[in-house]
């Protein structure tokens, strides 16, 4: 049998306006099998036909057979159920009494369907109150014990960033839009209730709404790039990637290194499981930076020799454990707007932090770049450097012999490109 399917222009909770809608789609030859963010009818309606919303029951997803059997006595039919709403009821018999003898009985008969909606309106606000306090916390308050140098807001650059990643962008929309329309249909039923209760007609629907259908349309819409975003970023490139499949651009170790350095399974000529994470490159999005991107990288000497102060076990024997160690982490930005280089800039220097040290920070200059921002600590074996042009940034966390000022146009190459 052909079906109609039309989007819903009301409000669910408009209880006299829903059952005006449907009556009238009865007139015009349609009946209701289903009803939601939109309705599907088939070609069977009897004009002059009378819904009612009955609120949903505590027993299960269709009436009880003691509801059914008085209500049939009566001359009203089951029809279907609308979400954990409504029962829906209806007949053909213009001589069938009303379900409820009064305004009041029936507007107490909607106090279970109040409550059950202020409750998990309540829920869902405490839910998301819970989130948001737990991410500023973590965010702003968070703090470890071992650091030296704490910055509570340093990291809001990046944050904002994050938050203009698609998926997390259209969750928040969606967010924002479902509780402006839950807070709609909430005041809706509560004034609806409230003038039954009281023995007066419920507030009058304003009928079918474009705009409401709209609001519909703009949900189930919305759906279809959240899937895609949550599919592309479940099968494309976001893990980690080895560097001999990167293809973005980065500067190499060996760069900055004036003896030969080689990965660990180069070095040694195995596989180690403590070791798979190195040499990776991670991608990010964000509509605020159409480029954004992570490389780490660790080098291993080929000499021999007894580097303690870069070896990554300095008490260890064996020339491999204290062969000299460097390693290079990467981040590189291309921002929709220049003037968030500096401090995603920063940002990203407080990221690469190790909260443990004492960094000092000093300005440089370099020909044809904005900024430059070097940062050391006292033990000389990490250093940090910020680079930045226009949109692009580059940000490094070194930890080896050489010294990153003295590499600046290898650096700024990243940034001049």
């Amino acid at each position: 049998m052909k079906k109609v399917r039309k989007i819903l222009p009301l409000s669910i909770y408009d209880i006299p306006g829903m059952e005006r809608w449907l009556e009238e789609q009865a007139d015009a030859g349609l009946f209701p099998v289903m009803v939601d963010a939109w309705a599907t009818f088939t070609p069977t309606g009897v004009p002059g036909t009378r819904f009612r919303l009955e609120p949903w029951g505590r027993e299960g997803a269709e009436p009880s057979a003691e509801q059914l059997e008085f209500y049939r006595s009566a001359g009203w039919e089951y029809a279907l159920t609308i979400g954990r709403a409504y029962y829906l009821f209806y007949t053909t018999d213009p001589a069938a009494p009303e379900l409820y003898s009064d305004r009041q009985s029936r507007g107490l008969s909607l106090e279970r369907l109040e409550k059950r909606a202020l409750r998990g309106r309540r829920i869902q606000t405490a839910i998301w109150v819970c989130i948001g306090a737990l991410l500023v916390w973590a965010m702003f308050f968070h703090r470890s014990e071992f650091d030296v140098q704490p910055a509570p807001f340093a990291r809001v650059p990046l944050l904002l960033l994050s938050l203009f990643a698609p998926g997390l962008l259209l969750l928040l929309i969606s967010a924002v839009f479902s509780w402006r329309t839950a807070r709609r249909d909430l005041r809706t039923l509560r004034r609806t209730c409230r003038a039954l209760k009281e023995g007066l007609p419920p507030p009058p629907s304003p009928g079918p709404s474009r705009r409401i259908a709209a609001e519909y349309i703009f949900g189930l819409v919305l759906i279809v790039p959240l899937l895609l975003v949550v599919v592309f970023q479940r099968l494309g490139p976001w893990e980690e990637i080895p560097l001999d499949r990167f293809d973005r651009p980065y500067v190499a170790l060996q760069e900055l290194e004036r003896e030969e350095v080689v990965s660990y399974g180069e070095l040694t000529g195995e596989q180690s499981s403590f070791h798979e994470d190195e040499n990776q490159g991670q991608l990010h999005v964000s509509l605020l930076a159409p480029t954004w991107y992570e490389v780490s990288q660790d080098g291993y000497a080929t000499a021999e020799g007894d580097y303690r102060g870069y070896s990554p076990y300095p008490e260890g024997e064996d020339r491999f454990a204290l062969c000299y160690a460097p390693n290079l982490d990467t981040a590189c930005f291309h921002l929709l707007f220049p003037f968030l280089a500096r401090p995603v800039a920063e940002a990203q220097l407080d990221v690469f932090r190790l909260v443990n040290v004492t960094w000092s920070y000093t300005e440089a200059t370099f020909p044809g770049l904005d900024f430059v921002i070097l940062a050391d600590e006292p033990d000389g074996i990490w250093q940090m450097a910020a680079l930045g042009k226009g949109g692009n940034v580059a940000v490094f966390r070194y930890a080896g012999r050489e010294d990153l000022s003295g590499h600046l146009d290898t650096l700024a190459a990243l940034v001049l490109e």
